[in-house]
Formats: C-alpha cells, sequence, structure tokens
C-alpha cells in the first residue's frame, strides 16, 4: 500500500479515484504540532550563538489523535507521498509529519500540484522530491518571529494600557505604524490656495 497526505480532508475522496487501488489517501488537517509553551517566557524555542533550537508538541488533541492514526498507516505503507500545500506553510507541514510518523530517507517523498486533476497529481508522483529545506527554514523563522514579538511585544503594550487586553505583533505592530503615520499627516495638513487657469485660442 502506497500512502499519500494532503492537508485538506475535502481532497482525499477525490484523489482517492484517481489513483485507485493500492493507493491510501489521508488529510492531516493541517498543521499538526506548533510551538511549545516552556522554556524563557513560554516561547518554545531557545536563541544562541549557534542558532534558535525549536520544541514542538501535538496541536491538541486533535493534532495528536491525527499523529497517531497516521503514524499506524505509515508503518504499513511501502512509501509516503507528502502532498501538503505548495508553499513555505505546506512544507513546513511536510517536514513535521515526516519527524512525527518517523519516516527514513527512502521511505517518503513530497509532492507538489498546483490543481486537482489526474494528470496533475500522476505527473507530481512521477516528479516527486526531496524536501525542500529552505522553505521550512523560512517557515521557521516566520513561526518564531511571530511568537517572540507577538509575546514580548504585547506584554509591554499590556502593561502600558493598564492591563487591558491588546496584542501587538510582528506585522499587525508595523502596519498600525503605518496608519498612525499617515493619519498624523493628515491631521496636520495645512491648506494650500491654488488656482487653475483655463485659456482659448483662437
Amino acid at each position: 500500500m502506497k500512502l499519500l497526505i494532503v492537508e485538506s480532508p475535502n481532497k482525499t475522496k477525490t484523489i482517492a479515484g484517481f489513483l485507485g487501488a493500492g493507493w491510501s489517501v489521508k488529510a492531516s488537517v493541517g498543521h499538526i504540532t506548533e510551538l511549545a509553551s516552556d522554556g524563557d517566557d513560554n516561547l518554545g524555542f531557545d536563541i544562541t550563538k549557534s542558532g534558535v533550537s525549536c520544541r514542538y508538541v501535538p496541536r491538541g488533541d486533535r493534532g495528536a489523535k491525527v499523529i497517531k492514526d497516521l503514524r499506524a498507516l505509515a508503518q504499513k505503507a511501502e512509501i509516503v507521498y507528502l502532498a501538503t500545500d505548495p508553499d513555505r506553510e505546506g512544507e513546513s507541514i511536510s517536514w513535521h509529519l515526516k519527524e512525527q510518523l518517523g519516516l527514513e530517507d527512502g521511505r517518503y517523498r513530497r509532492i507538489t500540484y498546483t490543481q486537482i486533476t489526474e494528470a496533475a497529481v500522476k505527473t507530481a508522483i512521477d516528479q516527486s522530491r526531496d524536501l525542500d529545506m529552505d522553505l521550512i527554514r523560512a517557515q521557521f523563522a516566520r513561526q518564531t518571529l511571530d511568537k517572540l514579538v507577538g509575546f514580548k511585544a504585547s506584554r509591554l503594550v499590556q502593561r502600558a494600557s493598564a492591563g487591558q487586553a491588546r496584542s501587538a505583533g510582528r506585522v499587525q505592530s508595523a502596519a498600525l505604524h503605518i496608519v498612525c503615520q499617515r493619519e498624523r499627516e493628515i491631521q496636520g495638513f495645512k491648506p494650500v490656495p491654488y488656482w487653475s487657469v483655463q485659456a482659448e485660442y483662437k
């Protein structure tokens, strides 16, 4: 049996129909793990001179069940195709699946496609590849920065606002700064008289 894992359960029946007997198509239902809430400031990762060390845990009861069920299937499969979305989040999910299911090199392949058709899926299988560690590291960086900035900046904002439930984030805080800066420009605008001249030549 060959196992193919997608993100969305809505795709499993259609893809299973393309592949036929000898295949099992299952879904991870998105991310199966998340950063732990431990270590310094409950961030789930440590930053040292040599790099960043992340600690991941199953994403709640649902994530734990998905991991358990997929691991049981993966142990029976001759090969596992990781068919998560073709972006950095999808690449990261595939890496976590590989880690959580205990897949060794040679027992899994990464595939991507941009349309759910029989031809696209079968071509992707024929052109399977290794995991793209550059994409995976990009997702790790985004995830750790989100938590680092979000957790620490939110605490500062809450202290400054007398404990009110306000948050800050890597993207939202920068966007808010741009909005506030533009609003100050609007409020500080001083009208300047100007005239329009029209002429008719004969």
